[in-house]
């Protein structure tokens, strides 16, 4: 394995951790950074309506795409089970055009 892949690898370890705590912190918990975080763990108990829904994908597009400035989002997806909602976010690493995605 080449050192290249490995830089590519921590970014995409480092990418997902930020992309985790932004979208798992509440929006207004974080005192030192008021404005950091999403609403999205206040819409995860709600019904998955298309409205719903659509506000979900909007707000994690949105909130990487302040946030996480290294990615662009290229889609997300969201799968509800009896008991739980998963959401699949693809997205592309600016800098190297790698396609990644992660599962929250």
């Amino acid at each position: 394995m080449d050192g290249y892949s490995l830089i590519e690898r921590d970014i995409i370890k480092s990418v997902n951790q930020n992309i985790r705590l932004i979208l798992t912190t509440l929006k207004g918990s974080d005192v030192h950074r008021p404005d950091f975080g999403s609403e999205l763990p206040l819409l995860i108990d709600k019904p998955l309506t298309a409205i719903n829904a659509g506000r979900i994908k909007a707000l994690v597009v949105d909130e990487i795409k302040f946030w996480e400035p290294r990615v662009k989002v290229k889609e997300v997806l969201i799968e509800k089970g009896y008991a739980s909602l998963r959401i699949r976010i693809q997205y592309e690493i600016v800098e190297t055009g790698e396609v990644a995605e992660l599962w929250l």
